[in-house]
């Protein structure tokens, strides 16, 4: 799962360092554009949205770095379990995650950026958080690093936008996500959505091939049709 996250981190246009550490615990190092604002808006929701949300338990953090060290982690990954055939329990659940979420108050995490009114983690969806697909619920909600203020529909879209990009066979699962979130959002509001945030990836591409990735990924993006 580590390396996972900083193969992530890579291709979204920054890179994290992040290592297990011993008895367990992860370290992730914030590197990249805009590292010290990334490491205040993830430690602050850590902090902040713990016993609200199932997030990683912070062992310490280091300002000056910056950086941060959580306890270990439990659970599958989501996107590995929508591979697997879990894709309507697992959207499912980051439905009704979202849900969680969006019932908290702006000011839960005071001096937030953005204007808007609910939390947005700013990159939610199954490759963002870890399941229990035996017991049926989620066991962690990761890397909080682009969370703001602002509305409904972006965590929503980018969840969506997750599946019909990375797991097409499984765009099915999107009527999980939709049922669970309690979002009322069009196709059409969700693709402007997307695009909006596909738009924001390629200025902090780090290489060339990344930002021909993300400009190719747009344009698949504001061509995709509802299914």
């Amino acid at each position: 799962m580590v390396s996972d996250h900083a193969v992530c981190d890579r291709v979204c246009g920054y890179t994290n360092a992040t290592r297990q550490l011993a008895g367990g615990h992860i370290e992730k190092r914030y590197e990249g554009p805009g590292r010290a604002e990334r490491y205040r808006c993830e430690i602050a929701c850590l902090l902040r949205l713990r016993g609200h949300l199932p997030l990683p338990e912070v062992v310490s953090h280091d300002v000056a770095r910056p950086s941060l060290v959580v306890g270990e982690l439990a659970g599958r990954h989501g996107q590995e379990l929508v591979d697997e055939g879990d894709a309507r329990l697992v959207m499912g659940l980051v439905g009704s995650t979202l849900r969680k979420l969006h019932a908290l108050p702006t000011e839960t995490v005071p001096d937030f950026p953005g204007q808007g009114t609910v939390l947005v983690h700013g990159d939610f969806g199954p490759q963002n958080m870890l399941f229990d697909p035996v017991a049926g619920r989620v066991t962690a909600v990761l890397d909080w690093e682009s969370a703001h203020v602002g509305e409904p529909v972006e965590d929503l879209a980018w969840a969506e936008w997750i599946v019909r990009m990375h797991h097409a066979d499984h765009v099915d699962a999107v009527e999980d996500l939709l049922a669970q979130s309690g979002v009322a959002a069009s196709w059409t509001d969700r693709q402007a959505a997307m695009v909006r945030h596909c738009h924001q990836i390629p200025r902090l591409a780090e290489t060339p091939e990344a930002e021909a990735m993300w400009h190719a990924r747009l344009a698949a993006t504001e061509a995709w049709v509802d299914t």
